[in-house]
């Protein structure tokens, strides 16, 4: 395979990594391979662990009676 071939898809493979995983995340959009949304997601964990522990509760009060 000749140089500038090499050359061509390593270029090209730069390329595609700066602008799918450098620039969005200089820009704070997200990080390479992360998703974008992780403060929705663990707002989502958090309420759904409090639901667990409200259920967990009710169950045991319930077991009382």
């Amino acid at each position: 395979m000749p140089t500038w071939v090499v050359a061509v898809i390593a270029i090209a493979a730069v390329t595609a990594t700066y602008f799918s995983c450098v620039r969005p995340m200089l820009r704070g959009r997200s990080h390479c391979g992360a998703p974008a949304g992780r403060d929705d997601l663990d707002r989502q964990i958090a309420e759904l662990r409090e639901e667990v522990r409200v259920l967990r509760a009710q169950e045991v009060l319930d077991g009382d009676r």
